[in-house]
């Protein structure tokens, strides 16, 4: 099934913890981030992109999906997030992170998009929090708020925009697409998942 939407997969951080660029670690045999791309388009996104600081690093680990380039001097995955609304061709945008290798689960975004309804984010709440970097996003007011948080002396993460705009939360009971590869050994953890 074909959506009619942009995912944008958030590859702008600094992998302190990590120890090198986690989005290029191997994850059952391809860089992370190639996977991340692929199965985004394998639940039918029309337009992937992946914004970050240095996008063009990442050419050759995920052919054909945008590259965006993240001009913000801060590090936030907000940067990334206005980056990928700005260069949306479509209205809706799923934003994930690079290191989150099961995020591109087919019920949860169908969940999102019906919950979007009505709002301006739909955002997954699981394993206790909001799940903000596994969210979907209309582009216009999403873009507006994230922008006004954006020109501000710290600007925060993209949880900060929710306050700005009309919001859905959906309480998702799995947590498997959150999980994240902070460190080589959960990358290690999440490769033995089924």
């Amino acid at each position: 099934m074909a959506r009619d939407a942009c995912a944008v997969v958030l590859a702008g951080g600094e992998s302190r913890r990590f120890g090198s660029d986690k989005a290029l670690a191997r994850f059952r045999g391809e860089p992370l981030i190639a996977r991340v791309v692929r199965e985004l388009r394998n639940v039918g996104f029309n337009q992937v992109a992946i914004a970050a600081k240095e996008p063009e690093k990442y050419a050759d680990a995920a052919p054909g999906a945008e590259l965006l380039r993240d001009v913000r001097p801060i590090q936030t995955p907000l940067a990334g997030l206005a980056a990928g609304l700005r260069a949306s061709r479509h209205a809706l945008v799923f934003a994930c992170a690079a290191d989150m290798p099961f995020a591109a689960d087919a019920a949860l975004i169908d969940a999102l998009t019906a919950a979007i309804a009505g709002h301006d984010a739909a955002v997954p709440h699981a394993a206790g929090s909001l799940q903000p970097l596994c969210g979907l996003w209309w582009k216009d007011a999403c873009l507006r708020a994230a922008e006004a948080l954006l020109a501000g002396p710290r600007p925060p993460g993209p949880r900060a925009i929710l306050p700005l705009v009309r919001a859905a939360r959906l309480d998702w009971p799995d947590p498997r697409p959150f999980l994240d590869a902070d460190t080589p050994e959960v990358l290690r953890e999440l490769e033995l998942a089924s």
